[in-house]
């Protein structure tokens, strides 16, 4: 029974990780999402579990038959995982939203909160559950809380590596729901039928054979399949879909509506062939600046007719580069054969892999570098947006090189958040290239080069450029070009992106042009109310709110004496403050790895996996030292002083790695330093858990309660830091300023603990 229950906790935490990565994997489609609406659905997950631990965990103190309670919940959430995929894919039609149309916040929130609710809530419960089935001995109440926090720590690593890296590449979201849902079936039959409960065990047992047998039914049938497929066609009324399907990325899917392919990743709007004016406009803008281009390196956007277009030109050489390889084989198999042709001139080298990887490690040259990739609305893309990109870039670029990128825009009104935007982005581009050139429009081409006097807004220029080389354009031509590039727009264009006043720089750890992305990107929704906050939001103003949250906790130690058992309730504020910064060191850590290495997919989760190994090893370290420890609060202070130390460590990293141009160093910082760095930061979270719970353990102290208030209170911590990490933290202080507000909550933190002790 012992290892059956093991198992079974185990795998809750497989199930919680597996489940976590395809749910949110699902909205980012409905959503479009960037790392603020992940920011969002993770906060509603963190905040629904935190509901079930802290409040229905008081209720496994006084279950009687508690293991067939485990199992009840085991069933309800085999019934529940696919159910959540059946929600999700029906959201956009309950809201009416037509595809391509974006969501605003609170329609995001509420809606992941309601489909999570259910199921966190059971998880957050079950931990609690787990830990009074455990172990019955009642002496043991810190050391089986500690226990069940180190198993399903260690499953939802497994979880993690498992469908991160496995499942979501062989099987559709609804297939993986349904593996899932059978092996807690299979858990829940397995606890059940060594149960000795007689009563409570015969018709759950009859209910997980029946819900096995239809689950097996329905797999060897193609059921799930069919049903996957179903869904997902739900979700693109209008199209006719040709292919969703998910790549270790995210998921890529392929419309058709008449003659037009529409090609989605998570749900965001790719491109669409055949659209030869927006094809033209990016490839044409850039190489009529040059004289000559004989190389040119493509980062995204070549099978949506880039590619076809470069080659128009006596190019020689065309590096075409794609992070998600999953965009082109679905572009070979669907398009007609002349949309995909070009990928195979001899001319032209598809490499899958990260851009910014590639330029600072091929050391190749080129005349012209185009940036195919969109907005920075994600913190993954605003590392091709920054200075220190732009200072690679120009390294690759030959004398009197080429650079171009588009981004969102208007033709003939920018509004000031608008401006601000295009402004931080000239401000960016000035800092690494000498001239730089704008084209107004509702795609705004930024062009720049390191030799003054090469670009010129001259259209008859550009257009003797294309009659040299017999150019075949529909669009790019005089008619068009008098209007694109008359005075009058160019000077009003001008006029926003050079406007007198300090304009902020975009930098890798500082992404000030992702942040006033996501406030135009707001801006959308008439009356949105995050979108007045997300403004009204200032540098100063993160610091000053700081600053007060730090000084209340202070006060509150040196108050302390006054309030009965000070220390234990100074220690939940401990493992609240550990919850926040485990989520933010989180987020920083793969920011800076992508920042520094690329969008290695398989390292990525390589470090979240490292996390939860830290946190099983801590959480297991610490269960030991509470069975021996006549004292642990000095365990306490000394995990909370590493709090303090760490986070003002990782900037000072992150410096000395970036700084360093040796091969021996970029491989250590990637391989070594990237590996220790989340397995220590979970190494200490996983410390507070065990040791928290027998502080706050008194003789005769309900176990279910305290534990799940402490688990809730880990959970609530999570939440708080993944909202406000992503959504304000780094994108208006950047990755330092982060840091140093981490620190700074945690030494106010450690204050009271002392303070408290003491007394």
């Amino acid at each position: 029974m012992k290892k059956a229950i093991i198992s079974s906790i185990i795998l809750v935490g497989f199930i919680a990780m597996s489940s976590q990565i395809v749910l949110v994997r699902e909205l980012l489609v409905v959503f479009y999402g960037n790392e603020l609406s992940v920011a969002f659905i993770l906060a509603g997950w963190l905040i629904a579990g935190a509901i079930g631990s802290a409040l229905l965990g008081r209720l496994a103190d006084s279950i009687r038959s508690k293991a067939a309670a485990f199992s009840g919940c085991l069933l309800c959430l085999a019934a529940l995982l696919p159910l959540n995929i059946v929600l999700i894919r029906s959201i956009k039609a309950v809201l009416g939203v037509n595809p391509g149309q974006t969501i605003p916040l609170f329609p995001v929130m509420v809606s992941g909160f309601l489909v999570f609710a259910p199921t966190c809530i059971i998880l957050g419960f079950m931990f609690v559950l787990g830990c009074r089935i455990y172990e019955t001995r009642p002496d043991l109440g810190a050391v089986k809380a500690g226990a069940v926090y180190v198993l399903e720590a260690s499953g939802a690593g497994a979880g993690g590596l498992v469908t991160g890296f496995v499942l979501v590449r062989v099987l559709g979201s609804m297939q993986i729901m349904a593996v899932l849902s059978f092996f807690a079936v299979a858990a829940a039959f397995i606890l059940l039928w060594l149960s000795k409960v007689a009563r409570a065990r015969f018709g759950l047992l009859v209910l997980a054979a029946a819900m096995a047998l239809c689950g097996i039914t329905a797999f060897s049938c193609g059921g799930w399949s069919g049903l996957d497929r179903y869904l997902a066609e739900r979700q693109w009324p209008g199209y006719e879909l040709l292919a969703s399907q998910n790549s270790i990325y995210g998921n890529i899917a392929v419309l058709k509506n008449g003659a037009q392919f529409s090609f989605f990743d998570n749900g965001l709007h790719l491109y669409t062939v055949p659209d030869e004016q927006s094809s033209e406009e990016a490839v044409h803008f850039a190489l009529l600046e040059h004289p000559a281009p004989k190389s040119v390196l493509l980062i995204g956007g070549g099978t949506g007719g880039l590619v076809g277009e470069l080659l128009k030109h006596p190019v020689e050489k065309i590096d075409y580069i794609e992070l998600d390889p999953l965009i082109v084989t679905m572009a070979r198999r669907h398009l007609p054969r002349e949309y995909t042709s070009p990928l195979d001139d001899r001319r032209v080298s598809v490499i899958p892999g990260d851009g910014r990887y590639f330029i600072r490690k091929s050391g190749r040259k080129y005349d012209c570098i185009i940036i195919s990739l969109g907005d920075p609305y994600t913190a993954q893309l605003n590392r091709f947006y920054t200075a220190e990109f732009f200072a690679e870039a120009r390294q690759a670029l030959r004398q009197g090189g080429v650079i171009s990128l588009g981004l969102g825009s208007s033709e003939s009104y920018i509004s000031g958040d608008l401006g601000a935007f295009l402004r931080s982005m000239y401000a960016t581009l000035k800092t690494a290239f000498r001239d730089v050139r704008i084209i107004p429009g509702e795609t705004a081409y930024f062009i720049a080069s390191n030799t003054r006097g090469l670009l010129t807004y001259d259209y008859k220029v550009l257009m003797d450029r294309a009659r040299v080389r017999a150019l075949d354009i529909k669009y790019v031509r005089e008619y068009y070009l008098v209007s694109r590039l008359s005075p009058e727009k160019i000077a009003y264009a001008e006029n926003i992106i050079s406007a007198p006043g300090p304009a902020s720089v975009n930098r890798d750890f500082r992404p000030i042009s992702y942040y006033y992305d996501i406030v135009f990107w707001t801006t959308r929704f008439k009356g949105s109310l995050f979108s007045s906050v997300l403004k009204a939001v200032t540098e100063m103003m993160i610091w000053s709110a700081a600053a007060s949250m730090c000084a209340i906790i202070v006060l509150w130690g040196l108050c302390a004496p006054r309030a009965p058992r000070p220390f234990k309730t100074a220690a939940i504020f401990a493992i609240i403050a550990n919850g926040f910064s485990q989520m933010a060191f989180q987020i920083v850590i793969v920011l800076s790895f992508q920042i520094l290495y690329g969008y290695l997919f398989y390292k990525l989760g390589l470090i979240l996996t490292a996390f939860m190994a830290g946190i099983a090893s801590g959480g297991w370290y610490a269960t030991r030292m509470v069975r021996k420890a006549a004292n642990p609060s000095g365990a306490v202070l000394f995990a909370q002083a590493c709090l303090v130390l760490y986070p003002l460590l990782l900037p000072v990293i992150f410096k000395k790695l970036a700084s360093s141009c040796s091969n021996i160093v970029s491989w250590t910082g990637a391989n070594v330093v990237f590996a220790l760095l989340p397995l220590a930061a979970g190494f200490i979270g996983g410390l507070l858990f065990p040791v928290v719970n027998r502080i706050r353990l008194d003789p005769g102290a309900r176990l279910g309660r305290v534990a799940g208030l402490t688990y809730g209170a880990d959970l609530a911590g999570s939440c708080l830091g993944a909202l406000l990490t992503g959504a304000f933290l780094i994108p208006i202080i950047g990755i330092p300023g982060t840091c140093g507000v981490v620190a700074m909550l945690n030494g106010a933190v450690l204050v009271a603990l002392i303070v408290s002790r003491r007394n």
